[in-house]
């Protein structure tokens, strides 16, 4: 049974909204804060999220690009009747979908439902493999884990989620501004410097010599690829 986190600073519209969505067959977990939603996204990883735009805590589109950023699931947003503004800018920083705070609850788990269709649909079309592998490297997306022969690397959660990116389309060029708005969010776009800088963060970690990498290469003026090397391949052999 797949579970939906519902935030609002609200308790009767949490109930309302985990009603409709426990009827209709989801689990559901109800949480106040901004903060409480990003740890919930990390602990329990939910299956989709509704967010109510005026949570407390943070900024309610920062708290949707946030938690973009964290974790690809599908976001419901609840906005404030008539405010097509905060509608637009909710949709354009990630949010899948929005309401109006005074639409029916048989209307959110109906569009809960159309977008969670449509996030299974596109896993089934093309999802990564779980594990990919290059070289000496093994990305356990699922883990968010990265080993080198066997061996744990320690990133930073944004480190994961950079080689993530790459690791989806490896041995494909993946242009800057892709790279920057999957990792960071899309208002992120023209922050290349972010890029170089943690581009050098992972290359130290995963290399062998950072000045002369062989799994995260540059493309000069469009991206970052990582490369698809024989598995097993020794960086030395490549010397």
């Amino acid at each position: 049974m797949a579970l939906i986190q519902i935030a609002s600073p609200d308790p009767l519209t949490r109930r309302r909204v985990a009603r409709a969505l426990d009827a209709g067959g989801y689990s559901t977990i109800e949480v106040e804060g901004a903060l409480e939603v990003l740890r919930v996204a990390f602990d329990a990883r939910p299956a989709g999220a509704v967010i109510d735009l005026m949570t407390d805590g943070l900024d309610g589109i920062e708290l949707v690009r946030l938690l973009r950023a964290a974790c690809d699931i599908p976001i419901l947003c609840v906005a404030p009747d008539g405010d097509v503004n905060l509608i637009a800018e909710a949709l354009d920083n990630g949010a899948d979908d929005v309401v109006e705070r005074s639409c029916p609850v048989q209307e959110i788990l109906a569009r809960m439902r159309a977008t969670m269709r449509r996030y299974a649909q596109r896993r089934s079309d093309g999802e990564p493999a779980r594990e990919i592998s290059t070289g000496s490297l093994v990305i356990d997306r699922e883990a968010k884990l990265v080993t080198k022969r066997g061996v744990a690397i320690q990133l930073t959660r944004t480190e994961f989620r950079l080689i993530d990116a790459l690791a989806t389309r490896v041995g494909e060029v993946v242009m800057h501004e892709d790279l920057l708005r999957q990792v960071w969010g899309a208002e992120y776009v023209d922050d290349k410097h972010y890029l170089r800088i943690y581009v050098g963060y992972l290359r130290a970690k995963i290399e062998e010599d950072s000045a002369k990498p062989i799994y995260i290469l540059n493309e000069w003026g469009i991206g970052y690829r990582l490369a698809s090397l024989p598995l097993e391949h020794r960086a030395t052999e490549a010397a």
